[in-house]
């Protein structure tokens, strides 16, 4: 059976009003059950390049195709069912304040349907993993930043999604918890999720020996899985 493209892109080109192009001519085929770090430096479109793989927003020009549907000749209702395929871990959260850790991590349960034995089931299993079983009724208003991650990376991952895309996923927690979530993601990706998670750590890049979709001089560069130096550096 041949493999499938979650994402393929063919000459993307992203600019934001009348700017200059922050991403250029990027090729990008991204098989079924692969596992990338994105990286590059601040500012070298990470975030653009993420956003148009959850479906936030169109490329300036270029093609791009989730799930083998084409985005540029797709209405909005097939969008949003693409969206539901996907799970994604902003870097501002995005939880809504007024719910509990529980309940934002159950949207996309109860949205879908599930029986609300299997979603306190599932939710309270998840949280607990993530170790928040002491704030599971606590309003996300009053979470730490730290807990707020942990809720957004749960609520992403609660229906086993086909893919998921996290933005800096660990950069509000400690390194106890970083490598925990990292597991998370890594057990996920052995049940068939495809992942991209954007960092900045190269912790995380040389513990978890995945290639790289590298952003730089606005075009996406494939990179084998990173090696320690004898400095101490990273091999890029």
């Amino acid at each position: 059976m041949p493999e499938i493209n979650i994402i393929e892109m063919q000459n993307v080109g992203i600019r934001y009003d009348q700017g200059p192009e922050i991403l250029s001519n990027v090729r990008l085929s991204l098989k079924q059950g692969s596992f990338h770090f994105l990286t590059g430096k601040s500012g070298a479109g990470k975030t653009s390049l993420l956003s148009m793989m959850y479906l936030a927003q169109r490329p300036s020009r270029g093609r791009i195709s989730v799930f083998g549907k084409d985005i540029n000749f797709t209405n909005r209702d097939a969008l949003a069912s693409l969206r539901r395929r996907i799970g994604v871990v902003f870097q501002d959260f995005r939880l809504l304040d007024h719910l509990s850790a529980f309940d934002n991590v159950a949207l996309p349960l109860r949205v879908c349907g599930m029986n609300e034995r299997e979603v306190r089931k599932r939710v309270s299993e998840l949280l607990s993993w993530v170790e928040l079983d002491a704030h599971m009724l606590d309003a996300a208003a009053t979470l730490s930043g730290g807990e707020k991650q942990r809720v957004a990376i749960a609520r992403a991952v609660i229906n086993r999604p086909e893919l998921l895309l996290a933005d800096e996923p660990t950069g509000n927690v400690d390194n106890f918890i970083a490598p925990k979530l990292m597991k998370l993601f890594v057990e996920l990706n052995k049940l068939g999720t495809t992942v991209v998670i954007a960092t900045h750590s190269e912790k995380l890049i040389t513990d978890f020996p995945f290639p790289r979709l590298h952003l730089q001089n606005r075009g996406l560069y494939i990179l084998p899985p990173a090696e320690v130096l004898s400095d101490g550096g990273v091999d890029a």
